[in-house]
């Protein structure tokens, strides 16, 4: 039941989802234009109902009834990234989604809490030695891969994001990931020249240098940065479009949304958000340390620690902190595979906080109001 869950757990989901459909809302427009209840608004709102639906009845679920859910969950998981490969739908020059009767889906965005379920049932039932800490990477291996030949890079980083959350609340040895580390360095430069496509070279090179071609490859992080710096303190206000900086931003109410956010609502709107971030990641923490298993502590960790990556990744591209990649903000970016994704992630979390042990302060406020 969610009676015992965390409150402050739920607020974050609650506040973010429906402040994702407003901002959609304001970034619909073009240069000049009103906002308006288009399609692609219409059908985020509704996506955002049903998203929440899912969030509230996952949090009425007994989240170890998942665990032996876990690996038919990630087998599926993994024959949709291939399915991707072999006959998905391409745009932007990648291949991420699959066309299911007028609707697509985005496999890489369910994968992210079907690895984390995965990795807490693989992790829950081992010792962290150097054998198995191999079996875990082996776990990242397969999605990562394939999302990294969609290619998708900044999902892969997510993908990474949960995989060390979870290591790390299992308490893998630091000399076993030292060595891990360092073998990751070593084969750094053979990734590199592999794994790392020429159009995130160039993002990279973009990074390094940003008055790299302005009107093409740096074009979208220069006008998120003017769009920022517009914003002010307290921004230009809601639905506020004309001469915007993104008008000519494709990825305005995704990948960039943070930079939007900052231009309507400004440094405050900004902040408010991020302290929202931060309550959700204190308290998917706190989830994880007070679950009373050890399935629930790894599978808070590793979803608290995907939801961080994937927020603190978005806001850093925006922020000229990272090279650019596609990583939309969780609960708020345009895109119905990525909200459902995040609110899975978030009815796991809410179920995890709802079986911790009892705390003696909260029974002995509940007695005190009975008592009045």
């Amino acid at each position: 039941m969610i009676g015992r869950s965390d409150p402050w757990l739920l607020l974050p989901a609650l506040l973010l989802a429906p402040l994702g459909v407003l901002m959609v809302y304001s970034a619909s427009p073009g240069a000049g234009v009103e906002p308006s209840i288009s399609g692609p608004v219409l059908r985020h709102l509704l996506i955002a109902i049903a998203s929440l639906g899912a969030m509230l009845a996952i949090a009425r679920l007994d989240y170890r009834w998942l665990q032996r859910l876990s690996a038919p969950g990630y087998g599926t998981a993994v024959l949709l990234l291939i399915a991707v490969l072999a006959a998905g739908v391409s745009e932007f020059g990648a291949r991420r989604w699959l066309g299911l009767g007028g609707v697509t889906l985005q496999p890489s965005e369910l994968a992210k809490p079907a690895l984390a379920l995965a990795l807490a049932a693989y992790m829950s039932q081992r010792n962290p030695g150097p054998v198995a800490v191999l079996g875990a990477l082996g776990l990242l291996a397969a999605p990562a891969a394939l999302v990294l030949l969609q290619p998708d890079t900044g999902t892969a980083v997510v993908l990474a994001g949960a995989w060390a959350g979870a290591v790390l609340a299992w308490g893998a040895p630091w000399r076993v990931l030292g060595a891990l580390m360092a073998a990751i360095l070593a084969l750094t430069p053979l990734l590199f020249a592999i794994a790392v496509p020429g159009y995130q070279r160039e993002r990279i090179a973009v990074f390094l240098d940003p008055a790299r071609d302005p009107l093409g490859s740096g074009f979208n992080l220069r006008q998120a940065e003017s769009a920022l710096r517009s914003g002010g303190l307290t921004g230009r206000g809601l639905f506020d479009g004309a001469g915007s900086a993104l008008d000519g931003v494709g990825a305005r109410a995704s990948d960039f949304m943070f930079a939007h956010i900052g231009e309507q609502l400004g440094l405050l709107g900004a902040v408010l958000l991020l302290s929202l971030f931060g309550l959700l990641i204190w308290r998917g923490l706190k989830a994880s340390r007070t679950a009373p298993d050890a399935f629930g502590r790894l599978l808070a960790a590793g979803l608290t620690m995907m939801l961080f990556t994937q927020a603190f990744v978005h806001a850093a591209v925006n922020l000229r902190l990272f090279p650019a990649t596609g990583v939309p903000l969780p609960f708020v970016s345009q895109g119905g595979s990525s909200l459902l994704a995040m609110c899975i992630a978030a009815g796991l979390l809410l179920s995890v906080a709802s079986r911790r042990p009892p705390d003696p302060r909260e029974e002995w406020s509940a007695r005190r109001w009975r008592w009045r």
